[in-house]
């Protein structure tokens, strides 16, 4: 779903965004290509499969992507972690086809040596305003390949929440409808004091694909996670701080350096890191006795760990 980078009107879809309105029909945001239609609120990718130059790597770690703009995906190793750029910011770094295909590179890279997070971000005014359809509008009519070419995104959003890392999304702007959608799937969320969330399906009279409806209530609770999947209503970073949404919010031209501070946080040793990502995303879900017998299960695992008798000498000391 594409937006601007801003509040959301309440007429129209149009969205004031401060560095200048964006105009659009029904939330569809202007770009030098052509609107953005914005009627399923999905990643397109059919059948989640990209194909030669979109996923081609550069020997810097640009993601090549096709189209005008330059890449749609830079990946950028910083110290302790491995960046993703969406970077089509003239087009409110929009998802189509050549995003994807960077993100999964992205991910695929996770296993790189000496990495302790995969970092997320946007550039221009935007984190991502959802997904860019006018490449998905060619399937139109056709349900059963549209579904294909839905699904393509929803389990790039799924991947992204099982990554075998913790997932910082560091929010630089607007983040609507399948962008939201991506913070909902990281671990910690580091937001600019700019930034805006929305789950904006709604606007457009269709219901998320991305996992919103799943995930939402599981992070604000099911009143506020309701009045956001019905209305389609956005609110800034520090909003969304007070719901538990945004780990962190910090002054926008602080924001990578307040992520690069954190990533230097997380723990060195990845057996242990690992663990503690398991049971950061577990505890929330199922029951609390079921979330207790996950930790002593990962406590008892962890007791036989070579490296296990210096962490606890630090601990000590």
């Amino acid at each position: 779903m594409a937006h601007g980078d801003g509040a959301m009107a309440d007429r129209g879809g149009a969205m004031a965004n401060r560095d200048g309105a964006m105009p659009g029909r029904d939330g569809a945001v202007a770009d030098r290509g052509g609107a953005m239609a914005d009627r399923d609120g999905a990643m397109p990718d059919l059948d989640g499969a990209m194909a030669g130059r979109d996923g081609a790597m550069t020997d810097a770690g640009t993601m090549r992507g096709g189209g005008e703009g330059g890449p749609a995906v830079v990946i950028e190793r910083r110290g302790l972690a491995l960046w993703a750029r969406m970077s089509r910011p003239e087009r409110g770094n929009a998802c189509g086809p050549d995003t994807v295909a960077g993100l999964r590179e992205w991910l695929a890279r996770a296993g790189d040596p000496g990495l302790r997070a995969l970092v997320l971000t946007g550039s221009g005014s935007s984190f991502c305003a959802g997904a860019d359809m006018r490449a998905g509008s060619a399937y139109l009519g056709d349900t059963a390949a549209l579904a294909r070419y839905i699904r393509g995104g929803r389990d790039l959003v799924d991947a992204i929440a099982a990554a075998p890392l913790p997932v910082v999304a560091a929010v630089n702007g607007v983040a609507l409808a399948g962008g939201f959608e991506l913070v909902q799937a990281a671990d910690v969320v580091v937001a600019g004091r700019r930034a805006r969330f929305g789950d904006a399906h709604a606007r457009h009279g269709v219901v998320p694909g991305w996992g919103s409806s799943a995930r939402l209530p599981r992070l604000v609770g099911p009143k506020v996670a309701a009045h956001l999947l019905l209305t389609g209503a956005d609110m800034d970073a520090e909003a969304m701080h007070r719901l538990g949404l945004v780990s962190i919010v910090v002054a926008d031209g602080e924001l990578e350096q307040a992520v690069d501070d954190l990533v230097a946080r997380l723990p060195a040793n990845g057996a242990t890191r690992a663990r503690l990502l398991r049971l950061a995303r577990g505890g929330g879900h199922g029951s609390l006795d079921s979330a207790l017998a996950r930790e002593w299960q990962e406590l008892t695992d962890h007791l036989s760990e070579p490296g296990l008798l210096d962490g606890v000498r630090r601990f000590v000391s």
